[in-house]
């Protein structure tokens, strides 16, 4: 986690980080709570490796506040790339934004989905953390993509396929988070060429840049918020120990 973050700031520098004032809301909102998000797992996974529960536990907690400010920066970002792609603004989004709104999407619901099921499984070590590092796999294509090295269309997808394999062979007690982020990543690629490609969605992304944005970025963080509480209170609170009662004395 500590090596990503030196390379997100590389891959987001032209983009983002070095153009901070003129950035806009959209991705002002969208950049700081995935670079929050990401700063979150790396605390978690160093506050774990103290075996300082506490800690860890209360840290743990930011996550229903973190989430559903990210699902809803998403769709902020979504509609921001819809409104670029139906005017033609920018030439990049002009050509990919339709395609990549739907990669966007499937990321933000798999996230979402990586989390719960953290929440829901976390007296399961293995898997909590192999759900929770899986999310940090989803950012890998478009910080790839954006590093100044050479590289070849889906090579991001691809490099975080063989990673995601790389650790569920790694860690067979948490192997399936793994291998369902590696599935995800293939279906990225299928969706990029497939459905993402065709005119009846660019239809659906250019009638999204239509309309107000507001109702679908609420709605977006009260369905993240639900499923995380529902996966929480999928684990019974603990109960605290039995202590063995003293013994009366008998009357003599």
């Amino acid at each position: 986690m500590l090596l990503l973050a030196p390379v997100v700031l590389l891959a987001f520098w032209p983009a983002y980080f070095g153009v901070l004032p003129s950035a806009s809301f959209a991705f002002h909102a969208h950049g700081m709570t995935a670079t929050v998000w990401l700063a979150l797992i790396g605390f978690q996974s160093w506050s774990a490796h103290r075996a300082d529960r506490r800690l860890h536990r209360a840290a743990g907690l930011a996550v229903f506040a973190v989430v559903p400010l990210f699902a809803g920066a998403a769709v902020l970002v979504l509609h921001s790339m819809a409104t670029k792609f139906a005017l033609k603004t920018d030439p990049f989004y002009a050509a990919l934004g339709a395609r990549l709104g739907l990669h966007d999407i499937l990321s933000t619901i798999a996230l979402v989905g990586f989390v719960s099921v953290a929440m829901a499984r976390r007296r399961n070590i293995a898997v909590h953390a192999a759900c929770l590092l899986s999310t940090a796999i989803l950012v890998l294509p478009p910080v790839i993509a954006r590093l100044p090295i050479p590289r070849f269309f889906h090579s991001g997808e691809l490099i975080a396929i063989a990673l995601a394999l790389a650790a569920a062979w790694v860690e067979p007690r948490g192997r399936w988070p793994f291998l369902a982020v590696a599935a995800i990543m293939v279906v990225h690629i299928l969706l990029f060429e497939t459905i993402a490609a065709s005119t009846a969605w660019a239809q659906i992304v250019v009638g999204f840049s239509t309309l107000p944005v507001a109702p679908f970025t609420l709605a977006a963080m009260a369905a993240a918020l639900a499923a995380l509480v529902l996966a929480w209170r999928r684990v019974p609170p603990r109960r605290p120990p039995v202590r063995p009662s003293r013994p009366t004395a008998e009357p003599a």
